[in-house]
């Protein structure tokens, strides 16, 4: 089941009866009321760089290892639509002054929708040599519509503080005067420096070909709330 983590902070009842200047003479309470909702992941990049080359003393061109790539992809189940170019380059390639070539380079991004999938993407890459690949960021396909959730969560949170608050002393609130959203970060994508990859070597065992985890992407969100009071 989904939760929310609420983080009520109270502030001061303030009571303002001031009768000159510009001062509003109704008494008002402030608050604060901040949501905080944590996901996993469901969208994860993976960059995959592809450049001709030897593996055990035999040319491994860009066209085999593409190949390789969308056959190994199939056979796990993995929709090509999601593999997509993102960027190709050439340059010439020198011995000393003189002009020997050129070297291509190809790189793909991949979307898969979980661990498992990135476990098995990898295991696949490792065996068809193609280790030029890494996480690059991941994301969530509602994240919006996340937002929206926590934003509400974080004003009813205000508003549930303000109510409790003012019941202590026999008071109810009246219209909100004031509505703000706190500057401070709503939403971050996980660290890909904190996602643990294992390496699939060959003596590694099955049960340890698939130790990949995921920090939990963060979405908080606080509002300062000043109502008036009955």
């Amino acid at each position: 089941m989904k939760k929310f983590i609420l983080f009520l902070l109270a502030l001061p009842v303030f009571y303002s009866f001031a009768q000159t200047g510009k001062s509003d003479p109704r008494p008002f309470i402030e608050v604060t009321g901040t949501a905080l909702k944590e996901v996993v992941p469901d969208q994860i990049f993976i960059s995959i760089t592809l450049s001709d080359k030897v593996v055990n003393n035999e040319k491994y061109t860009i066209e085999s290892q593409e190949q390789k790539l969308k056959r190994s992809l199939q056979k796990i189940n993995l929709d090509l639509g999601n593999l997509v170019l993102t960027n190709a380059t050439s340059e010439i390639t020198r011995n000393k002054s003189k002009e020997t070539g050129f070297k291509v380079t190809k790189e793909y991004t991949l979307q898969v929708k979980n661990s498992d999938e990135v476990s098995k993407v990898f295991k696949e890459l490792y065996a068809i040599n193609i280790k030029e690949s890494y996480i690059t960021r991941t994301e969530h396909s509602q994240i919006d519509s996340l937002r929206k959730v926590v934003r509400v969560a974080a004003i009813q949170a205000a508003k549930d503080k303000a109510e409790y608050l003012l019941a202590s002393i026999g008071e109810k609130i009246d219209k909100p005067l004031e509505v703000r959203e706190q500057a401070e970060q709503p939403y971050y994508s996980s660290n890909v420096a904190n996602i643990v990859q294992r390496t699939f070597s060959d003596e590694d065992d099955e049960d340890n070909k698939s130790q990949i985890a995921f920090q939990k992407l963060s979405i908080r969100f606080s509002y300062y709330i000043k109502y008036s009071i009955k």
